[in-house]
């Protein structure tokens, strides 16, 4: 008797030992997702930058000037910052644009210098300061766009010297870069105000690992995708049978391998609607795609509460990562990929999702199956699944409507970094309270039957017979 005793002692330690390991992991998962944060903001308040876009056969950019500099060498009395600005910068675009064509030029190494035609005006406001973006392109077309040229700029500088301007490559699929803000390539002051821009050679590899970094970064700032994810992965812990309704599931790798199916059922749909949008076959409003997305996280959410596809998710899943796709494929169209960059993009692009994907699942998952057996899960996903209604159907009337509702910045404050940090951190924090609470007080829930083990084991019968 002492002998079974101690045996199942060491069962039990040994479970708690693979449950912490498994919080381990999932702590460490989470620390991976934190790395793939963006950097901060360059913009300091006093500088101004050039942002520049290579594409295949085009260069694009920006020029972003303080509004208080601005000021001072166009002798204008501009907002800074505010409903305003916008409107006192246009109606002194012509002055801003004649600015802009005196003191930034683009020309090849040779000598050639490329015509700028000067489009939109923008505002920025930033947490130090309120700039004037003008956006250019060059009246040029290369084949392929040029890895070195001369980019001489002295914009500010040349009226106050102690100021100095930033030049950054925004995107570049030769060396990796999307959606760069921060890094920057070259530095101006009064003593360097014509340098030459070096790209580098490029790199097919550089190429593929900055698209799939886009994908993974597009969800990480997808709240929309997570949600939809994690309306998915509530009940993949439970299975539902009538009339007893949602149970605990009985084994881990069961309720591992219905996520799987759910997300795989989820990057087959997604990949389909992402190429076909990718490569302008199938074009959709984006209104209506961002709409339709907000409302894939209503059934989703309804089906947890009232459930109609029985234990199988991965038919929402499927159906609704159609419209996910499209959403997707949007960023994508954004790139001015041309042909013989397109295939590979999307290919880095959908594997960048995939891992972004990935890493949720293996950072919320082993936390819902501990908790999935204690009498406040059920309760808990009801109620969360509330939440993620009210959430999407706010985006939905936003979206089809146009009206502004707080509901982007609540959800941000919990669903992005470095907040998301400490949401995860209660999750598991109230995961492991509520089991260890209902498993000292024996009111632990039962788990549904096995059918691996409810099934005939003939063999074995034999055997012992």
């Amino acid at each position: 008797m002492t002998g079974e005793y101690c045996e199942s002692a060491r069962r039990r330690a040994s479970g708690r030992r693979r449950r912490w390991r498994t919080i381990i992991v999932a702590t460490l998962a989470a620390s991976i997702l934190m790395t793939l944060s963006t950097a901060a903001g360059a913009h300091s308040g006093d500088q101004s930058y050039v942002y520049l876009d290579i594409y295949e056969s085009t260069i694009e950019g920006r020029v972003e000037y303080p509004v208080g500099d601005l000021n001072e060498v166009l002798g204008l009395n501009l907002p800074i910052g505010g409903e305003g600005t916008l409107a006192a910068v246009e109606a002194n675009a012509e002055a801003i644009y004649t600015y802009s064509r005196e003191h930034l030029s683009v020309a090849s190494t040779g000598g050639t210098e490329w015509p700028i035609v000067f489009g939109e005006l923008e505002t920025l406001d930033t947490s130090v300061d309120a700039y004037v973006v003008v956006n250019f392109e060059l009246d040029a077309t290369f084949a392929p766009a040029p890895r070195q040229f001369v980019v001489a700029y002295d914009g500010i500088i040349h009226a106050n010297p102690q100021r100095d301007a930033l030049l950054i490559i925004g995107t570049d699929w030769g060396s990796g870069t999307f959606n760069n803000e921060a890094s920057e390539l070259l530095r101006y002051t009064a003593d360097s105000t014509v340098q030459t821009v070096d790209l580098g050679d490029e790199s097919f590899w550089r190429g593929l690992t900055g698209v799939i970094g886009l994908g993974v970064e597009h969800i990480r700032i997808g709240t929309d995708h997570i949600l939809f994810v994690f309306a998915l992965m509530l009940p993949a812990v439970l299975v539902f049978s009538r009339p007893r309704g949602w149970e605990p599931s009985p084994r881990f790798g069961a309720s591992l391998w219905r996520v799987l199916k759910i997300v795989t059922m989820f990057t087959i749909a997604h990949t389909i609607t992402l190429t076909l949008g990718g490569l302008g076959v199938i074009e959709l409003p984006s209104a209506l795609v961002e709409t339709l997305i907000a409302v894939s996280i209503i059934l989703a959410a309804l089906h947890n509460i009232r459930p109609v596809l029985v234990n199988r998710e991965w038919i929402i899943a499927f159906g609704f990562g159609l419209f996910h796709g499209f959403g997707f494929a949007g960023l994508l169209s954004e790139l001015g990929l041309t042909q013989s960059r397109q295939f590979v993009s999307l290919l880095g692009f959908n594997l960048g999702i995939e891992l972004g994907q990935a890493v949720i699942i293996i950072v919320i998952f082993p936390a819902l199956y501990l908790a999935r057996r204690t009498r406040a899960y059920l309760p808990a996903m009801h109620a969360g699944s509330v939440a993620l209604i009210i959430v999407a159907a706010l985006w939905a009337l936003e979206r089809t409507f146009g009206f502004a509702t707080p509901v982007d910045n609540v959800v941000d404050r919990v669903v992005l970094w470095p907040n998301s940090l400490s949401f995860l951190v209660l999750i598991y924090l109230g995961a492991i309270g509520l089991y260890t609470y209902d498993r000292r007080g024996s009111s632990l829930l039962p788990v549904a039957a096995d059918p691996v083990l409810a099934a005939p084991k003939a063999a074995v019968s034999v055997g012992r017979a």
